[in-house]
């Protein structure tokens, strides 16, 4: 028999425990992420930040509901990979992601919201980057983008430092020239960067 949890007299079927307290779920054929909080105010953080990113151009998974009750939040599951896990498969993104992650942090830069752009917080869909985490930072002023988030995107120093740190391996021998990893990268900014 297979589990189900009921929030607000709806049954949702999981079909796989992806954490500690999150599953992917079904209802009535359609997928979703289902995530239980500790304490009540991680959901109303969940809450908070969901709908401030609601209006700003950041693509994010639609929240379907929530229960403040159960601490309890259910959004569209997005599926594939996450953007670290194709880095590491086969290093190199598809020049739309960049294009993507370069209009999203000039539309949080104008909103005065940060975001954790790091590549496993993200989801291409064939078509979209989603912001998987809903979690929104206090706004630094003189932060530097290109020099911080976006050099985890491409096979640098950072990325290896970052990945390693993640508990992956990594073959540094990967990584490419500094000179024309800068060269691509800043030819992808002037390129799409707004």
């Amino acid at each position: 028999m297979k589990e189900t949890i009921n929030i607000k007299r709806k049954e949702f079927v999981v079909i796989e425990k992806m954490g500690e307290r999150s599953f992917k779920v079904e209802r009535k054929g359609k997928i979703f992420f289902l995530k239980k909080y500790d304490r009540r105010d991680e959901l109303e953080e969940f809450i908070k930040n969901s709908r401030r990113l609601k209006i700003t151009a950041l693509e994010t998974p639609k929240v379907y509901m929530f229960d403040k009750d159960q601490l309890i939040s259910v959004v569209d599951f997005i599926e594939g990979d996450n953007i670290l896990d194709l880095l590491l498969k086969d290093g190199t993104l598809d020049e739309l992601i960049y294009k993507s992650i370069l209009a999203d942090e000039w539309y949080m830069r104008r909103e005065k919201l940060k975001i954790d752009f790091v590549p496993n917080n993200f989801k291409f869909n064939g078509k979209k980057l989603v912001y998987l985490p809903f979690k929104t930072l206090p706004f630094e002023q003189g932060y530097n983008f290109a020099m911080k988030e976006f050099r985890l995107w491409f096979y640098t120093k950072e990325f290896s430092k970052y990945v390693k740190s993640l508990g992956y391996s990594f073959d540094d021998s990967k990584i490419g020239n500094e000179y024309a990893t800068n060269k691509q990268m800043a030819l992808m900014a002037v390129k799409y960067y707004m």
